[in-house]
């Protein structure tokens, strides 16, 4: 029935992304009420809009714009988001070393697999520090070069047909309900993952291996 898994990054592929956030504004003794409300409905809220934090997942305006337009808190937001700053956040993400197993073990069992990711432009480098090989991917679609965000239904469309497989071919893993709610209404069995081992047994089971 399956022939092939997504996996978001941050938050599956990697440690939670909201603990770094928090860790990192803590860090520099921010003002962690402001920060909050500045930033979890950008990177931890669903929809695809017109706000400045989602046109910067979509790569339509640079992480120096988005920063400028946070008024009272942008001095902190740069030093814990930008990866000019040494309290970058992005620094201290950490791999989920058996998920980055697990994609191995899928990738052997003869399935395609692939990433679909809300990411911004600049932090690339620092997501690529903490994805499993390029190798075990058919195909890495991220918000900001595609254009989409995740829950839009048109970067799982962009991710199936680079994949090429249905919807009900397709398992998606995401640690945000929003996402994986996401890709069900087009179809695609979705995974929240809470527990990355409770996700992984799922996984193995649906695709019986």
């Amino acid at each position: 029935m399956f022939k092939a898994v997504i996996f978001d990054v941050a938050g599956v592929l990697t440690e939670g992304i909201g603990r770094i956030l928090l860790e990192a504004a803590a860090g520099i003794e921010g003002d962690l009420e402001k920060l909050a409300d500045a930033l979890i409905p950008v990177f931890m809220g669903g929809g695809d809009t017109d706000s400045t934090g989602h046109k910067l997942e979509r790569g339509e305006i640079t992480l120096n714009s988005f920063l400028s337009s946070l008024g009272s808190v942008e001095k902190e937001a740069w030093t814990i988001l930008h990866p000019d700053s040494g309290d970058f956040f992005g620094d201290k993400l950490q791999p989920q070393p058996i998920m980055h197993d697990f994609v191995a073990e899928v990738k052997e069992a003869g399935f395609k697999t692939g990433i679909i990711s809300n990411n911004v432009k600049e932090w690339q480098p620092a997501w690529d520090k903490v994805i499993p090989s390029s190798h075990l991917f058919d195909a890495t679609i991220f918000s900001s070069e595609v254009g989409h965000r995740k829950p839009n239904p048109e970067i799982f469309e962009i991710a199936l047909q680079s994949l090429d497989v249905s919807p009900q071919e397709t398992i998606f893993l995401d640690d945000f309900r929003a996402m994986t709610e996401g890709a069900k209404a087009i179809g695609i069995h979705g995974i929240y993952v809470e527990n990355h081992q409770k996700a992984i047994l799922e996984t193995r089971d649906l695709l019986q291996i």
